[in-house]
């Protein structure tokens, strides 16, 4: 537990370097990284669609203040030197803001590698460069990998070419056991080979992503009054029988880090959503009418991605749709009469989620 609690002090130290830099909070991508990070696993990152992919690994570096050794601690990888300096200028503005004096080396300013030693002589904490710059200063005995204890690859490309991977495997061959690999890619599925160098990893998804985001910004699709009248209906039950929770109470607090604990519950009340069917499911009001959608919580689907689906596809607001239940393998979901018409016309046979589905009236109970 003591372990959870030092993590915990380290994400507020990197909220805090955040706000000094003018960010409210972290963002989704980073409340999943940074925790992964800090348990000193290696790492692999999707980072589809992410917002603050370079500060959710320079944070921790600047938090975790390393000191000046004989070589650096830390080597960045990427594949282009424009991510080079898209890296050093995060670096420079966190630096800044934070007033930290840990050193990077931004390698490859120009064609000659021998003008980068003018940066080693500084001693820095954070080497970044392309692998084949790395590969170079390497075979020049500039850079000792037995002292790195990260070594973090950033890949911008969609579909880094083969030379990339056999120059990564080159690099990887020189580091210490201990050394912890974190690694930062649009999609998992482009890695290829370069996941097995990893020691079971912590693996990251866009869709696992996703779950931190238990209430979407702009339109919700919660409904809030429902959400705690169930969490009002759960409390009560605890107080009513508290003893039948005590092995799971224990398990619960020996997996879940603390930081991480009312994240969890909204994960579960998420997944319980629609979920419950001791009462039958109210008929739609007015000249709402239930649709059935051959679609499920199986299929990693919420009600807030049949809201934004719907819209979508109808081109409506999410004001014009009620009602959404969703269940093991289908969903239903209340329109107009008339929208319930254009919804089976334009959306029967339609894919989501990488299968046709089945939009259709529901059965009357």
């Amino acid at each position: 537990m003591l372990h959870n609690f030092r993590q915990h002090g380290k994400i507020e130290k990197v909220n805090a370097a955040l706000k000094l830099c003018g960010f409210t909070n972290p963002t989704s991508f980073q409340l999943q990284v940074f925790p992964a990070i800090f348990s000193g696993k290696d790492t692999i990152a999707e980072t589809e669609q992410a917002r603050g992919r370079t500060l959710s690994y320079l944070l921790p570096l600047l938090i975790e203040q390393f000191s000046p050794k004989n070589s650096p601690s830390v080597i960045i990888l990427t594949d282009s030197q424009v991510s080079v300096k898209r890296i050093e200028k995060n670096y420079t503005f966190l630096a800044n803001a934070n007033k930290l004096k840990i050193s990077l080396a931004p390698l490859g300013q120009d064609g000659n590698a021998g003008n980068d030693l003018y940066l080693f002589r500084k001693k820095p904490g954070i080497i970044v460069g392309t692998s084949s710059r790395i590969i170079d200063h390497i075979r020049r005995n500039n850079i000792n990998f037995k002292n790195i204890d990260k070594l973090i690859i950033d890949i911008q490309e969609k579909h880094p070419g083969t030379g990339f991977e056999q120059d990564v495997f080159f690099i990887t061959s020189k580091l210490n056991h201990k050394t912890q690999i974190q690694i930062f890619i649009d999609n998992i599925n482009n890695l290829h080979g370069i996941k097995k160098l990893l020691n079971h990893p912590q693996i990251l998804l866009y869709t696992d992503r996703e779950k931190f985001d238990t209430i979407a910004k702009g339109e919700s699709s919660v409904d809030t009054e429902k959400l705690e009248e169930k969490i009002q209906s759960i409390i009560q039950e605890i107080k009513t029988n508290p003893d039948n929770l005590t092995e799971y109470r224990k398990i619960f607090k020996k997996n879940v880090p603390i930081f991480l604990r009312s994240y969890f519950a909204a994960k579960l009340l998420l997944d319980s959503e629609g979920s419950f069917t001791g009462k039958a499911r109210k008929a739609a009001s007015g000249n709402m009418k239930t649709l059935f959608v051959s679609i499920g919580r199986r299929r990693r689907v919420h009600p807030r991605d049949l809201m934004k689906f719907f819209q979508k596809s109808l081109d409506i607001k999410s004001a014009e749709i009620g009602s959404i239940k969703v269940l093991d393998n289908y969903s239903f979901i209340d329109l107009d009469e008339k929208l319930c018409t254009v919804a089976i016309e334009k959306m029967d046979g339609m894919e989501f989620r990488g299968r046709k589905i089945s939009v259709n009236f529901a059965k009357k109970k």
